[in-house]
Formats: C-alpha cells, structure tokens, sequence
C-alpha cells in the first residue's frame, strides 16, 4: 500500500480562553497558504490516493479541505484513530484500521503529532524517530499486514518556494 502522511498546517497557538477544546484550534492565515503551495505540487509527484482519512479536529479537517482544493484528491472522511496525541496503542489502533483498508492501494491520512511520527516510526523499524513538521507530508510504501514500510520522502512545506 502506498501510504501518504500529512501533518496539519500551521495552526494558532493553543490558548484556553480562545479555544477551550484544543479540538477546535484553527489554522493560521501562513499555515493555509503555505500548505496550499505544498499541496499544489503533490499531484506532479504522487499518484491521488483511493481514500483521504482524517483526523475531525478543526485544523486537521481544514488541512485535508485544502489538500482537496489543491489537488482534486478526494475529499476527506473522517477516522477518529487519528484523533489523539500520540502512544502506543492510538498507534495500533490506526495500524488497525489500515489493515482493514489493504485491499486499497493508496491511503492519505491527515492528522497530528506525535502520532504520526510515532506512526511513521513503527512502519520503519520501531526505534526510528521521525518529527513531522506541521504542513509536513510523508510517502511511504508499506505493508500493513506486517506493519513495516519504506519511507520514500518526507516533504516539510518550505520546501516550496514562496513566489
């Protein structure tokens, strides 16, 4: 399975008052643009993915709005597996649920730290530590069964030039 990780764009700074459910922190005017640029691109490198699964929290679900917009993948349903911060068992709970997707070929998951990069760390030999930046996209080539994966590029957003 060709797997596509996507860490949400740049998002305002958590705050208690503004946001009193971290769930609904939205991104900042930056982090679309920036994203945007990104996603832009994708579609000349990455083949679009049967499925975009992600994460219902405001900046992942307008992230994966984006990537939509910008690319003509589909658009989002959401997986709450994606939901969390990060740990062991949200780690399987997405490989899981991966699984029970292998007969697509391609999967683009949208969602947060630090369970992606635990997620991408698993898939490459579970020691590995990967820090997704926000706006950061991932391509691996995996194995859900197994639980293993190639990591083929991992793609901060600055990597495209702002006009």
């Amino acid at each position: 399975m060709r797997l596509i990780v996507i860490r949400h764009a740049r998002a305002k700074e958590r705050d208690a008052v503004q946001w009193p459910d971290d769930r609904e922190r939205p991104l900042t005017k930056g982090g679309r643009r920036d994203f945007a640029r990104l996603a832009a691109r994708l579609p000349s490198w990455i083949e679009p993915p049967a499925v975009v699964l992600s994460s219902g929290w405001v900046r992942a679900w307008d992230t994966a709005a984006i990537l939509a917009n910008e690319t003509g993948w589909p658009h989002a349903v959401r997986e709450t597996a994606l939901e969390t911060e990060g740990g062991d068992a949200a780690v399987d709970s997405i490989l899981t649920m991966l699984r029970s997707r292998d007969q697509q070929a391609s999967v683009a998951l949208v969602g947060h730290e630090p369970v992606l990069g635990e997620l991408v760390g698993r898939l490459l030999g579970g020691d590995a530590v990967v820090v997704f930046r926000k706006g950061a996209v991932a391509l691996l080539d995996i194995d859900a069964t197994e639980g293993r994966g190639t990591l083929l590029a991992l793609v901060p957003p600055e990597a495209v030039e702002r006009p």
